[in-house]
């Protein structure tokens, strides 16, 4: 079974019943970092910050707005979740290795690595410096943009 490490983009989506068609193959499972998570728990947790994301649940109806929150707040099992305590060698590892990258970044590619994902940001987080990093690694890395 193959294992589809989202941004919080896609997490989002995928918690809205709205999963890019392209985005993984039947039977694959989703993870996603703690970055990447308090990243999506940080956007919609505000009425003052006003951002992609807070736009997208702004754009559904109030119930189904607060069933996401709620899916937000108690994310579903299903979604796995890779730990620092984890992740922190790995990381520790990378930078060591010479790889230079932002927390989050390094964090990503990382879990990535470690959990043999093919790591999918949407195209509003396209990162250069994460696509390069991935490639010099061999970790596969996609934009979904649909």
């Amino acid at each position: 079974m193959s294992t589809v490490l989202v941004d919080d983009h896609l997490l989002l989506r995928l918690l809205l019943d709205d999963e890019p068609k392209s985005l993984r193959s039947q039977g694959s499972t989703i993870a996603t970092t703690g970055l990447w998570y308090h990243r999506l728990c940080r956007a919609l947790s505000t009425q003052t910050v006003i951002g992609s994301i807070s736009r997208q649940l702004g754009g559904v109806e109030e119930s189904v707005a607060g069933a996401v929150l709620g899916t937000v707040i108690d994310l579903p099992e299903s979604i796995e979740l890779v730990s620092l305590r984890t992740l922190s060698w790995p990381m520790g590892q990378l930078i060591g290795g010479g790889v230079r990258l932002n927390l989050l970044s390094l964090e990503a590619l990382a879990a990535a690595e470690y959990l043999g994902a093919e790591m999918c940001l949407a195209a509003v987080d396209e990162n250069i410096p994460l696509q390069q990093a991935a490639d010099a690694r061999g970790t596969t890395l996609r934009i979904v943009a649909d």
